[in-house]
């Protein structure tokens, strides 16, 4: 008898070994599914963008378009430009956080993730459908812990970088200007609840966002007691990642020249119009004005919500009401601008890593 079982232990460690030899391939296989699976996601989404967008093109009329471009004539061609830049600074500031983690990612490759996710946040409801496509066009190319972490990075340093700007100028527009006292009580209110919010997301950043949020899922059964420790450890490193972005004083240098040319692109804008600049009406505009196009973002391009929302504001500023209607417009003109970049954009990266992966 132990004769015969010797053989089958002997055997033992070949099968170990072949075991060893098969994970690997089967890891590749896994990977190779999930290349796959991300490159026919961005084909169907890059569809969905391209239909949603001649949809909004024929809302907005071709007549409309053109009489955008040539009634604001060359300005329109420097608010395009200043806008290219703008989101070459976006991207710079994802790049930025990327680094850290990844250096040897390449720039082009995050501008790419970066229009393209840009692209489908305009041209979609609540302008935020974008973020899950720029996480998996950089998981490309950096681990799925350092794209997350970049983009969430980016999208709160956005987000507090705006809320101070509203923080600052939302006073000094009640200083200067002659609102309703209804109106300056909603503008007061809007104010509390942005800062509000942006008090807890920093509350939030250095506890572990992520973290907290499986928490309270655990909390309220919403996960297992395992399930929840395995999101855990799998997160540790985009909390960790996230709870630093106020070091990384480059990415930030990039969100505020972001900021600053759109301020730059919205004053071509009103000076294309051809009206009076005053203090009141620019300071306004560039921060009440904001409260305006984040609230008409539940609709793509705002339509509606912007028209009414720029119509009472600028009437409110001072302002020919009917300026703040062309404004809406020629705003959504430079949506579609860049909606086209980021769609023309996104259609050569797939190409280009549907070949490389082949």
């Amino acid at each position: 008898m132990p004769s015969r079982r010797t053989p089958g232990f002997a055997r033992l460690p070949a099968l170990a070994s072949a075991g060893r030899t098969a994970c690997p391939g089967r890891r590749t296989q896994v990977r190779s599914l999930r290349v796959r699976v991300r490159h026919v996601l961005h084909a169907l989404v890059l569809v969905a963008g391209t239909l949603a967008f001649a949809f909004l093109l024929y809302r907005l009329g071709w007549d409309g378009v053109h009489r955008v471009i040539i009634g604001t004539g060359a300005w329109f061609a420097v608010m395009a430009a200043i806008d290219a830049v703008s989101l070459m600074c976006d991207a710079g500031g994802v790049h930025s956080f990327t680094r850290l983690q990844a250096p040897a990612l390449g720039y082009w490759r995050v501008f790419a993730a970066q229009a393209s996710g840009l692209a489908i946040n305009r041209l979609t409801p609540g302008n935020s459908l974008g973020e899950p496509i720029k996480v998996t066009m950089l998981m490309e190319h950096v681990p799925e812990t350092v794209a997350i972490s970049a983009i969430v990075s980016f999208n709160l340093a956005t987000l507090l970088v705006a809320v101070s700007v509203i923080v600052v100028g939302v006073p000094l527009t009640l200083l200067v200007s002659d609102l309703p006292s209804r109106v300056e009580l909603v503008v007061w209110i809007a104010t509390a609840i942005l800062v509000a919010f942006a008090i807890a997301v920093a509350l939030l950043i250095r506890r572990g966002a992520v973290g907290t949020l499986i928490d309270a899922a655990a909390r309220l059964r919403l996960l297992g007691p395992a399930r929840a420790t395995r999101w855990r450890a799998r997160i540790a490193d985009i909390d960790r990642n996230v709870r630093e972005l106020g070091a990384n004083r480059r990415a930030f240098a990039f969100v505020i020249g972001s900021r600053i040319l759109n301020w730059a692109g919205t004053v071509v804008l009103l000076h294309s119009l051809a009206i009076h600049l005053t203090a009141p009406l620019v300071i306004g505009v560039l921060t009440v004005g904001l409260l305006v196009t984040w609230a008409s973002n539940v609709i793509p391009l705002g339509l509606g919500l912007a028209d009414g929302g720029n119509y009472a504001l600028y009437g409110m500023l001072g302002a020919p009401p009917a300026v703040g209607l062309e404004f809406a417009m020629i705003n959504r003109v430079r949506t579609c601008f860049l909606a086209l970049i980021g769609l023309s954009v996104m259609a050569v990266a797939n190409l280009a890593a549907r070949r490389a992966s082949e």
